[in-house]
């Protein structure tokens, strides 16, 4: 499974998303697929055994740690397990659309073993600035 690239996309009436297929294609068969609001205003897609890898070690946080408690809280609390039509939609929840300030276009980004959403915008704004020499600077191939 690995997700590259990225796909401009919109939401219909309904408020419905649907994953393109070459990202939705790269899903381990039979896995449930989530959506996480994520850092600075996107949603992470994640399959199951990448969210469940990611989140393993929140499970030795104990009751006597309460800001761990409330920091696991936080982000199990933004996770929704993607639930798709006979055609592959999804809705999008209001709670999700006004975390990624998506009202109607949608930008879909492979980062490798996970999706980020973003609203154009959004992402106009995150990358402002960000040039292709500096990223590979900072992260060489």
């Amino acid at each position: 499974m690995a997700f590259f690239g990225t796909v401009e996309h919109a939401l219909d009436d309904k408020n419905r998303i649907r994953i393109p297929k070459r990202f939705r294609e790269a899903f381990p068969e039979g896995e449930r697929i989530y959506f996480m609001k994520y850092e600075k205003g996107c949603i992470a897609v994640y399959s199951e055994s990448v969210l469940n890898a990611r989140i393993a070690e929140y499970t030795s946080v104990k009751s006597d740690q309460p800001d761990l408690g409330n920091y696991k809280r936080a982000i199990l609390s933004r996770v929704e397990l993607i639930e798709e039509d006979a055609q592959g939609r999804t809705v999008l929840s209001a709670s999700m659309r006004a975390h990624a300030h998506i009202t109607k276009n949608a930008v879909t980004i492979g980062m490798y073993d996970y999706l980020e959403i973003w609203s154009p915008e959004e992402l106009e704004k995150e990358q402002a600035g960000v040039t292709l020499d500096e990223a590979l600077l900072h992260l060489p191939m």
